[in-house]
C-alpha cells in the first residue's frame, strides 16, 4: 500500500516497534507543548525517556507534530493508548507526564486540562488522579481556575492592574536612577574634561615656554653667528682691500716705470685722453667714460658712413684699453 495514503503520525505507527510507546511519546511531548514550544532542554528529557521505550524511529516528528498541536495525530494516539494502556497500566505514564508538567513550576492551566483529559482517558478517576499527582508532584492536587466563571477575570483583572502599578513603580525607580546615574556621569565626565583641558593647557603653556626658548636660543646663536660672519667678512673684505691697494699700486709702479719708455702705451693713453703715467682705475673710468660717448648705437639714426666712422672710433678705444689693461 503506497505510503502517501498516510499521514506523518500513521507512517510512524506502521514503521513503529511499540505503537503504545510511539502514541505515548506523542501525548508526553503534548503535556510539555501545552505551556509553550518544546526547548532545548524538554527535547533532552522527552529523548532521555524515549531510550526506555521500543519505537524505534526518530523523534524529531514527534517533536513537530506536538509543537503544532496537530490534534488529528493527539487523537490518535490517545486512541492508541486508550487501547493499550487503559487502568492501572496507565499510572506509570501518567506519572511520566505529571513529572514532566511541574518540572518549570505549577502546571499551566492548558497542561492542567491536558493531565485530566488523559486520566479521564484512561480510566483513572479524579480522586486516583489527585493521588498520583500528589505522590508525583510533592504537592496536593489544586483543580484550576475555571476561565469560564465572572470572579476568574476580576480577579485575573485585580492582578494585571497590580502588577501593572507595580511595574509602573519599578519603571520610575528605574528612569529615576538612570536619570541619577546619567546627572552623575555627566558631572564626573565634565569634571575629567576639565582636568584635562587644564592639564593639556599646562601642557601647552609649558610646550611653549620651551619653544620660546628655543627659539630664543636659535635667534642668539643666529646672531652671533651673523656676527661672526660680518666680522670675518669686514676682515676679508679688508684684507681684499689691502691686497688689491697693494697689487694696484704694483702694477701702476711696474707700470709707471715702463710706459715712458713705451711708445704704444702713449698712443693709447692720448687715445684715451689720459696723461703718460695714469693708473688702472684712470684707465677704466676714462674707457667707460668714452665707451658710451663714441659707441656705435648711438649714431644708428645719422646714416652708415656717420656709424661706420663711430664704429672705427669705438675699436680703437677699445683696443687702446685692452693694450693698457694687459701692458699694466
Amino acid at each position: 500500500m503506497p505510503s502517501g495514503r498516510f499521514t506523518p503520525f500513521e507512517t510512524l505507527l506502521l514503521t513503529s516497534r511499540s505503537q503504545a510507546d510511539t502514541a505515548g511519546l506523542l501525548l508526553l511531548a503534548w503535556v510539555m507543548a501545552s505551556r509553550g514550544p518544546l526547548t532545548e532542554a524538554q527535547r533532552r528529557q522527552l529523548t532521555s525517556l524515549a531510550s526506555e521505550c521500543r519505537h524505534g524511529h526518530e523523534l524529531t516528528p514527534i517533536f513537530d507534530l506536538a509543537n503544532r498541536q496537530d490534534f488529528d495525530a493527539i487523537q490518535l494516539a490517545a486512541e492508541v493508548m486508550q487501547k493499550d494502556r487503559g487502568g492501572e497500566q496507565a499510572y506509570p505514564f501518567l506519572r511520566q507526564a505529571i513529572a514532566l508538567s511541574v518540572i518549570d513550576g505549577e502546571p499551566s492551566i492548558a497542561q492542567h486540562h491536558v493531565l485530566r483529559f488523559l486520566a479521564d482517558l484512561l480510566g483513572v478517576i479524579p480522586s486516583l488522579f489527585a493521588t498520583l499527582y500528589a505522590e508525583q508532584a510533592g504537592r496536593p492536587y489544586a483543580v484550576p481556575e475555571d476561565p469560564s466563571r465572572r470572579d476568574y477575570w476580576l480577579a485575573k483583572e485585580h492582578q494585571r492592574q497590580r502588577e501593572e502599578a507595580r511595574q509602573q513603580e519599578q519603571d520610575e525607580r528605574r528612569r529615576e536612577q538612570e536619570a541619577r546615574e546619567r546627572q552623575e556621569e555627566a558631572l564626573r565626565r565634565q569634571r575629567e574634561r576639565e582636568a584635562r583641558e587644564r592639564q593639556e593647557e599646562a601642557l601647552r603653556r609649558q610646550r611653549e615656554r620651551r619653544e620660546q626658548e628655543a627659539r630664543e636660543r636659535e635667534r642668539q646663536r643666529q646672531e652671533q653667528a651673523r656676527r661672526e660672519r660680518a666680522q670675518q667678512d669686514q676682515e676679508r673684505a679688508r684684507q681684499e682691500r689691502a691686497r688689491q691697494e697693494r697689487h694696484n699700486a704694483d702694477q701702476n709702479r711696474r707700470w709707471q716705470q715702463a710706459s715712458p719708455n713705451d711708445p704704444r702705451a702713449h698712443r693709447a693713453l692720448a687715445v684715451l685722453g689720459l696723461p703718460p703715467g695714469a693708473n688702472r682705475a684712470e684707465i677704466r673710468k676714462a674707457y667707460r667714460r668714452m665707451a658710451q660717448t663714441h659707441h656705435p648705437d648711438r649714431f644708428y639714426a645719422q646714416g652708415e658712413a656717420r656709424m661706420a666712422t663711430a664704429s672705427q672710433r669705438f675699436q680703437r678705444i677699445k683696443n687702446a684699453y685692452e693694450y693698457l689693461m694687459r701692458a699694466s
